[in-house]
């Protein structure tokens, strides 16, 4: 009886071809550090698209891509990120070319207002993310307070998302103000194009900003021509509502105290 012969193991008839396993392995490293260097798959100097307000070289400056580098390589959000932190943007993606290149597209924020403190005066967005120094937008939001803004950052104040939330309010309902602003007692105040203080009084769901800005209207109508003498309309009673007259030039204020009319 001749003996059985056993089945040869899988590591046994591996071990036959571990040269050509070492020289493949060889290969492919090559191979891979070499379409790593390969001017094919460059990422070269960015396009960029979907800017208005910030310069395309900011962009470039700011995603930091070497140009020789593997596009495939890169670490896309990283690159995200450092044009994200340029005030005026909001989105920035990264697209790979093929074989190589890249483009650059971002989303810009819009300014929403002004945020003015003791101190300092800066264009935010609908986020309260500081845009920039100095004012691009009709409406003006006054804080309390010497507080300075850093271009980028977001203003964390509760009474500024208040104010922005209260001119949105007003300004879905056709009326255009500006300087908003909380008194001494945290009743909300605005002023007219025109220069007319309103004293709207509390906010929220609470002040009924629209019946108040309704009044706004017939109040200055029924003045006509006495409009240019009046310097505040206060509707913080909104069935009592009182004009403020400017006082006279030339005489002091102890003798001219200001005058209201109560319509």
């Amino acid at each position: 009886m001749t003996a059985r012969r056993s089945k040869p193991s899988l590591l046994a008839r591996l071990r036959r071809y571990w040269i050509i396993g070492i020289l493949g392995a060889v290969v492919l490293l090559i191979a891979g550090r070499l379409a790593e260097r390969a001017p094919l798959f460059e990422a070269r100097t960015p396009a960029v698209s979907g800017n208005a307000r910030v310069p395309a070289a900011l962009v470039v400056r700011r995603a930091a891509i070497d140009p020789h580098a593997n596009v495939w390589l890169l670490d896309a959000r990283a690159v995200e990120r450092r044009v994200e932190a340029i005030p005026y943007v909001l989105r920035a993606t990264l697209h790979r070319g093929f074989p190589g290149g890249s483009r650059i597209e971002i989303a810009e924020r819009k300014p929403d207002g002004c945020v003015r403190s003791d101190v300092a005066l800066v264009t935010i967005d609908a986020d309260r993310r500081v845009l920039q120094d100095g004012c691009l937008a009709p409406v003006v939001f006054i804080v309390r307070g010497a507080t300075e803004f850093a271009a980028g950052s977001f203003v964390a104040d509760p009474a500024l998302q208040r104010l922005q939330a209260d001119a949105r309010t007003l300004d879905a309902r056709g009326r255009k103000l500006t300087d908003f602003a909380f008194d001494d007692f945290g009743e909300l105040e605005a002023t007219l194009p025109g220069g007319i203080r309103v004293r709207f009084g509390e906010d929220g769901e609470d002040g009924d900003l629209g019946l108040k800005q309704r009044l706004i209207g017939p109040i200055l109508a029924a003045l006509g021509p006495r409009v240019t003498s009046v310097s505040a309309i206060d509707l913080r009673a909104p069935s009592t509502p009182v004009v403020e007259h400017k006082r006279r030039a030339g005489k002091p204020a102890k003798s001219s105290p200001q005058q209201t009319d109560t319509l």
